[in-house]
């Protein structure tokens, strides 16, 4: 089993990263590697599929933040999911809140079960 951290969107978003500097790595790359292992999984999810990489840390929720900022529009949903892609068939535990309230403690309890979404409204 391996585990990947998604961002997913209506439209296409621009790659961005690998960005790395000594408090924290930030990247935005198209969904490739772990493609066929997300469809398996068979959750709803926006079409537009994104890995992120990014540390549960406030230096990493200002670079996502920052980023959701400059390429969504306001009051857009964008879904960020955390998975275990291999023989894991769970039911999605789901949250919602603000792009403008996405914090390090987020992107913690984002890790804490095995298929989570946090839906951020922009």
């Amino acid at each position: 089993m391996s585990c990947i951290t998604l961002l997913c969107t209506d439209h296409p978003l621009p790659p961005n990263g690998p960005k790395h500097d000594s408090e924290d790595c930030f990247s935005i790359q198209p969904l490739a590697y772990y493609r066929s292992a997300v469809e398996d999984l068979g959750l709803s999810m926006k079409p537009c599929r994104y890995e992120v990489k990014l540390h549960a840390s406030e230096p990493g929720a200002a670079l996502l933040r920052n980023y959701l900022s400059r390429h969504c529009s306001a009051g857009e949903q964008v879904e960020l999911w955390y998975l275990w892609v291999g023989e894991v068939h769970v039911r999605a535990f789901r949250l919602t809140g603000s792009l403008s309230n996405l914090a390090a403690d987020t992107l913690a309890q984002l890790e804490e079960r095995e298929q989570t979404c946090v839906t951020l409204t922009v």
